[in-house]
């Protein structure tokens, strides 16, 4: 997922890559039901604590989630980017 820090993004796109990377180990497609449980995961797990931590601001109306946070933050998602493709 290569977004700069600066674009909006939203929570479908968003859903989609994380359920494209984090696939069911039994399962060589992802399905329906991994893509909800990743979707349920997200909205009332990660994406709350990232905001409490003031890195992101997710609004839940609209679907939007724009990076928010400081430099530190955005070095550590630079440095970790490169690894994405290659797991």
């Amino acid at each position: 997922m290569n977004t700069s820090f600066e674009e909006t993004l939203e929570y479908d796109v968003l859903v989609d890559h994380v359920a494209d990377r984090v696939r069911d180990e039994d399962a060589k497609r992802e399905s329906d039901e991994h893509r909800q449980r990743v979707r349920i995961a997200l909205r009332h797990t990660h994406l709350p604590k990232l905001e409490e931590a003031r890195i992101i601001d997710y609004e839940t109306e609209t679907g939007q989630i724009q990076f928010v946070g400081g430099e530190l933050e955005r070095d550590l998602l630079t440095l970790v980017e490169p690894y994405d493709g290659n797991e």
